[in-house]
C-alpha cells in the first residue's frame, strides 16, 4: 500500500461527504451511472446511483451513519483503500456502534465504480 496522491484523496473526502449530507446530486457526479455498491442493509449489491439514493432513504428510516475517511492509500492494484471511522445512531440518538472500516474503490473512466467492505484484523491493537 502506498499513500493516496492528493487529487484522490480529495475525491474520496468529496464522496463521503455527499454520503453524509445526503447530496444526491453531488454523489452523482462522482460516481458511474453502472456501479457495484454493497447493500449492507438488505444484502446484494447496488447496481446505479438511484439505487444507493434509495439505500440511503431506506436506512435513514432507522439510523444515521456517519463515515469520515482516515486514511487513504492505493492498492498495488491501483485501487483505492480507504480506513474510515463509521458511527451509528439510532433515530432517538443512542450511539449502536463506533468503529473503524475499510472499503476499497475501484475507478472506471475515473469514477468511483465499485466499493468493497473489506474485512479489518480486529486482533491487532
Amino acid at each position: 500500500m502506498k499513500p493516496a496522491p492528493p487529487d484522490i484523496e480529495a475525491r474520496v473526502e468529496r464522496l463521503y461527504d455527499t454520503n453524509q449530507r445526503r447530496d444526491f446530486t453531488a454523489f452523482r457526479a462522482l460516481v458511474h451511472p453502472r456501479l457495484e455498491w454493497p447493500d449492507l442493509t438488505r444484502g446484494g449489491t447496488l447496481d446505479s446511483p438511484e439505487a444507493v439514493r434509495d439505500y440511503w432513504a431506506y436506512n435513514d428510516r432507522a439510523l444515521r451513519i456517519e463515515m469520515t475517511p482516515v486514511k487513504v492509500e492505493l492498492d498495488d492494484e491501483g485501487r483505492v483503500v480507504v480506513l474510515a471511522n463509521q458511527v451509528v445512531w439510532n433515530l432517538t440518538g443512542k450511539l449502536w456502534s463506533d468503529l473503524m472500516v475499510r472499503h476499497r474503490y475501484t475507478l472506471r473512466d475515473g469514477l468511483f465504480w465499485r466499493m468493497e467492505v473489506l474485512e479489518i484484523d480486529r486482533s491487532k491493537p
